[in-house]
């Protein structure tokens, strides 16, 4: 018995699906949107496409809710996750890249298709170039350059290190040390990071994971919960080897 009350209360309180998946009227005032686009600077396709729907608080996953990208309806894409939890986004394997990216809605009680989000990324960065080296060394500065920047991008890098002390002689720790992120503004430029961050008493650098971005925000339906958001993210990962 206790058993059973234990697994009501887990499934009372763990389950983070909205009441407003099982219901037939849902109104667009009580839906908040988040749509991601991710884009990794190649040459033709996007990363992602995704739209995750709650009504503020908890998710809704309701099949006869559908959403369109530029008249192609996306997947419900739901996953169980532990303690039952889930994990739900509308999302398309059709990536190729587009000049503009029009959602819209379909709610259960209606045939309408109602206007969602709106957005038209910037050109511009099809033009950005940069030079991250491959490899360096632990005693050398790490620089890399860019061109064609028009808007500022944020980079951050990450330090891959071993430590030196071991606890026992077969088991060597490996951790992870993150730099504060910095701006990019400048049209040309070069971003230095020096030696004296690779190298302590303690650790050697094995790598460094350089990750440099920039988001752009679009239009969204006015009715929609606050905090619905489009945004547009331009992503690079880059991993440079640390010889020591």
């Amino acid at each position: 018995m206790k058993h059973y009350i234990l697994l009501t209360v887990l499934v009372l309180f763990s389950c983070d699906v909205s009441k407003l998946s099982e219901t037939k009227i849902v109104s667009l005032s009580k839906v908040k949107a988040v749509i991601i686009i991710q884009d990794s600077f190649n040459d033709t396709t996007l990363n992602s496409v995704r739209v995750k729907l709650t009504d503020g608080k908890q998710q809704i996953i309701n099949k006869d809710i559908k959403i369109l990208l530029n008249d192609v309806p996306l997947d419900l894409y739901v996953k169980n996750d532990l303690y039952y939890t889930k994990t739900s986004y509308y999302r398309t394997d059709s990536l190729t890249r587009k000049d503009s990216y029009y959602f819209e809605i379909q709610l259960p009680n209606s045939n309408i298709k109602y206007p969602l989000a709106f957005i038209k990324p910037r050109s511009v960065h099809k033009s950005t170039h940069f030079s991250i080296p491959e490899k360096s060394h632990v005693h050398e500065d790490v620089i890399f350059k860019w061109d064609n920047l028009y808007q500022p991008h944020f980079v951050e890098v990450t330090k891959g290190i071993q430590l030196n002390k071991k606890s026992t002689e077969n088991i060597t720790y490996h951790k992870f040390k993150k730099r504060r992120v910095d701006t990019l503004s400048d049209t040309t430029g070069t971003y230095l990071i020096p030696k004296s961050f690779l190298t302590d008493s303690l650790s050697t650098t094995n790598y460094l994971g350089i990750k440099i971005s920039r988001e752009e925000r679009g239009l969204l339906h006015p009715y929609l919960l606050p905090n619905s958001a489009i945004t547009y993210n331009y992503t690079i990962h880059k991993t440079i080897a640390v010889d020591n």
